[in-house]
């Protein structure tokens, strides 16, 4: 068997959540006067938002952080059901589970929608634990996230562990820990940053990363 244990990124990995996250930042855009396309946003999704709506569009630390607060309160009430999960994903969670294989979450969104999320789409049961961010996204980096899952999952041979996710900090928080890396061609970043990762796998579909584990 490949690997025992495997940490999932959320966003662009197992949900296609990017309808309601770019509603809910367009929103918040808006309330300090930006205007800005949902197909713009997409590219950007995957590391916290709240960061590049600083570094990005030049607000200060104070208009950010109100700015947010709108996107965050749209996306607890409505932004997190506005999204898919990717074909082939319950399928895959379900096999992995079925062969011992322990799973969990590490993601930069805030940690009580990504649950909630996770719960509606009846997905949380297949995760030893699943580790968010906070609501200002001030708690962690990736590498953070993902260390904290490895310690609950008491993983003591990393070798046993591989990081699947579509962005550069999944990838980069999976090596920042010693992983292996799936790198997944199917979500929000590009084949190309994807390569320039170097990641030791790369899958276009789902049911590839099955493929991998369990090889």
């Amino acid at each position: 068997m490949g690997y025992k244990y495997v940490v999932f990124d959320l966003d662009g990995t197992i949900v296609d959540s990017h309808e309601g996250i770019c509603i809910c930042f367009q929103q918040a855009l808006k309330s300090a006067g930006i205007e800005e396309s949902v197909d713009n946003i997409r590219k950007l999704l995957g590391p916290p938002l709240s960061r590049t709506i600083i570094t990005k569009y030049g607000l200060s630390e104070e208009e950010g952080a109100a700015a947010m607060k709108i996107h965050m309160k749209r996306l607890k009430e409505k932004g997190i059901y506005e999204c898919k999960i990717y074909e082939g994903i319950p399928k895959l969670l379900k096999t992995l589970k079925e062969n011992g294989i322990k799973m969990a979450i590490a993601t930069n969104k805030p940690e009580e929608p990504s649950i909630m999320q996770l719960e509606h789409f009846d997905l949380a049961k297949y995760f030893e634990i699943i580790i968010g961010n906070d609501y200002t996204q001030t708690r962690g980096t990736k590498g953070d996230f993902i260390r904290m899952t490895l310690e609950h999952m008491g993983v003591e041979d990393k070798k046993e562990a591989v990081m699947v996710g579509d962005r550069y900090n999944d990838l980069e928080g999976g090596v920042e820990n010693g992983l292996d890396t799936i790198g997944v061609t199917y979500g929000y970043g590009s084949k190309d940053e994807i390569d320039k990762c170097n990641p030791t796998h790369i899958t276009d579909t789902p049911l590839g990363i099955l493929d991998i584990v369990l090889k």
